[in-house]
């Protein structure tokens, strides 16, 4: 495989998306479940996998037969809003995390700029830049991960484990739901696809799988080491690192740190997505209107009491719309390309 200026390799692809995906799991307040935190999570993450899995068929489909979701202008248009509405909420996360846990004095907003101020910057570098960014990222959340749940194990123990189902099967449905529409790098391998030097099945597909099983370790490990002390607990996660030590120093600062890598590197990706759909190219400085866009949408929906009680459904619905129904209609009903009517000729 030859290096193609303005290109990336699968494994960055992998590594981006994996390590966007994992970062949904950090975001998680217990405020975003149904019912109870508790290890019949793991049922509902499951359910979640074959959930997105299946709905990722159309987007990929459509990328192997190098049918692009923004041929459209109009339709274009509408996934780069999306994608500015996708950074606002992991930034206004995050930002929401950092206001509680780590400076209780400073404000979402505050958080937010500084945030979306480097992702600015970084998607005004290009992909490139982004995916050597990724891989180096990929590597530092795994070990991270790694260390806290060694320097933790101390405190697991399987009889916290039960009961293991709690919840109702509702909620664990619903719960399942709601992991499936998060994965929302299907709908980025939509707009990073045609960047992919090489395959992007194998690659996409492993990094879907293997978040999902480190997320399902993590939730294992939790519920192993906080029981029912989980489902008060307001980051679950973020407390597991706290009480994880190293020589009687706390790994909190550790994970936060490759918290704020993650979400600095989810944050560039989704702008970058916008300014393709958007037809920005170059090191233009209409790239920074999406951030514009990004910092407005935070402010917005922190102050909308609807959003923050109804993210989860709204968030499903647009994940829906985008990751599923648009690509399968485009699929089914999209005019052929002039290649694909030449190769049926041949």
């Amino acid at each position: 495989m030859k290096y193609k200026r303005g290109m990336i390799s699968p494994f960055s692809l992998f590594s981006m998306l994996f390590v966007s995906r994992v970062l949904v799991e950090f975001t998680l307040c217990n405020v975003s479940f149904y019912g109870k935190y508790a290890p019949d999570m793991m049922i509902s993450l499951v359910i979640g996998l074959a959930a997105a899995l299946a709905l990722s068929v159309p987007i990929v489909l459509s990328c192997e037969k190098g049918q692009r979701l923004t041929d459209s202008k109009r339709l274009s248009f509408l996934y780069g809003l999306y994608f500015i509405y996708l950074g606002a909420v992991s930034v206004g996360r995050f930002s929401f995390f950092a206001s509680m846990e780590l400076n209780t004095k400073s404000n979402v907003i505050f958080h937010a700029v500084l945030i979306i101020s480097a992702c600015a910057y970084a998607a005004w570098l290009g992909i490139e830049p982004i995916s050597r960014f990724g891989s180096f990222i990929f590597g530092v959340t795994l070990l991270g991960i790694i260390l806290i749940t060694v320097f933790g194990v101390e405190d697991f123990s399987l009889l916290n484990l039960f009961p293991f189902t709690v919840n109702t099967s509702t909620d664990i449905l619903a719960n399942g739901a709601g992991f499936a529409c998060d994965t929302v790098e299907i709908i980025m391998l939509a707009a990073l696809a045609p960047k992919v030097n090489g395959k992007i099945k194998k690659p996409f597909y492993s990094a879907v799988l293997l978040s999902f099983a480190v997320c399902g370790a993590l939730f294992f490990y939790s519920s192993g080491v906080f029981g029912d002390v989980a489902s008060v607990v307001s980051f679950p996660f973020y407390d597991l690192s706290q009480i994880s030590t190293l020589d009687n120093v706390r790994l909190d600062a550790v994970y936060t740190a490759f918290w704020i890598f993650a979400v600095f590197l989810k944050g560039a990706l989704l702008l970058y997505c916008a300014c393709e759909c958007f037809g920005i190219r170059g090191k233009s400085f209409g790239r920074l209107v999406p951030a514009v866009g990004m910092l407005a949408a935070v402010w917005g929906l922190s102050k909308i009491d609807f959003f923050l009680y109804n993210q989860t459904l709204i968030n499903a619905v647009l994940f829906l719309i985008f990751g599923f129904v648009l690509p399968a209609a485009k699929l089914i009903f999209g005019k052929k390309s002039k290649g694909e009517i030449l190769l049926e000729k041949l």
